[in-house]
């Protein structure tokens, strides 16, 4: 059998390591609960964020290396952050769940309802749940809110 020349012999081991760095990063799992967010460290700065599915996930730089993950509604999609140069350093498989603790489902025949019990139980919105009752109570929060926001001078009344 015919040996290496030490210099190939030390080339050969140069590219095949070269291509292991410059191979994209595997994409990891990252769950996020509904209506939550999570820190998330990256391994350098980022500079661009993509996400696959925006109605799914909101995601926002805190600091030159962690992001901020926001799970807007159930569902899978990517998340993808890039460096300055446009170099891929992070690949997540992001997965908005629900929340585990404190909350008791209620179905009645094929409708569901969600309540939060911390220590009592409240009815809260849940894209899974009912689409009539949950209809008119968006409608009754978001007047709430903007009542409030009015009142502490940040809403469009002044």
């Amino acid at each position: 059998m015919k040996r290496l020349h030490p210099f190939r012999q030390r080339l050969s081991l140069a590219i095949v390591a070269g291509t292991f760095l410059a191979s994209p990063a595997v994409a990891a799992d990252l769950n996020v609960e509904i209506s939550q967010s999570r820190m998330q460290k990256l391994s350098r700065p980022a500079a661009t964020l993509i996400v696959g599915n925006p109605a799914i996930a909101d995601v926002s730089i805190a600091n030159s290396d962690t992001i901020v993950v926001l799970g807007r509604t159930y569902g899978q999609t990517n998340l993808i952050a890039l460096d300055a140069a446009g170099q891929q350093i992070a690949n997540f498989d992001l997965h908005v769940v629900e929340t585990q603790n404190a909350s008791v489902t209620l179905n009645r025949g094929a409708a569901q309802y969600t309540y939060s019990c911390t220590p009592r139980c409240v009815w809260v919105i849940n894209p899974a749940d009912e689409q009539i009752p949950t209809d008119g109570y968006i409608t009754t929060t978001t007047s709430f809110t903007s009542m409030a926001e009015d009142a502490a001078g940040g809403g469009s009344g002044n």
